[in-house]
C-alpha cells in the first residue's frame, strides 16, 4: 500500500505499474567455442596469412596429428568452413541490435472508498 497525493491531500492506494522489457542480444544464441576451436581457427588464420591454401592447410594438420572437432581427418572444404562460420559468428556478435520499448501502465486504486462505511452511521 502506499499513499498518493492529489490536491494537496494524502489518501491510501495500491499503486501497479505494468511494463515488459524486451531484450534482443546475438549473445544469448551463440554458442562459444573451446580453447581447441579457437586453437584451430587461430592456426589457420596464420597459415592462410603466410599463403597456404586451405588443402594445404588440411594436409600440415593432418601431419601434425590434430584432429577436427569431431575427431575426424581435416580436408581443405572443412578447414575453410572452420575460417567461415568463425567470421560469420564475430560479424553477428559485432551487430548493433535497436532498444524496443514496450507500452507501460500506472493503474492507481483509491482504497479510500474500500476503507470508508459507504456513508452507513455507526451505531452507537
Amino acid at each position: 500500500m502506499a499513499f498518493v497525493r492529489c490536491n494537496d491531500a494524502s489518501f491510501p492506494a495500491d499503486v501497479i505499474f505494468r511494463f515488459t522489457i524486451t531484450q534482443k542480444t546475438p549473445y544469448l544464441n551463440v554458442p562459444q567455442y573451446s580453447e581447441y576451436q579457437f586453437f584451430l581457427y587461430e592456426t589457420i588464420t596464420e597459415q592462410r596469412e603466410k599463403g597456404t591454401t586451405f588443402d594445404q592447410i588440411a594436409e600440415w594438420l593432418n601431419k601434425k596429428g590434430y584432429l577436427s572437432v569431431r575427431k575426424k581427418k581435416f580436408k581443405g572444404n572443412h578447414v575453410h568452413s572452420i575460417v567461415k562460420k568463425k567470421r560469420l559468428k564475430d560479424k553477428k556478435l559485432e551487430r548493433d541490435y535497436p532498444e524496443v520499448w514496450s507500452d507501460f501502465s500506472l493503474e492507481v486504486v483509491d482504497k479510500t472508498i474500500l476503507m470508508s462505511n459507504f456513508g452507513f452511521k455507526k451505531k452507537t
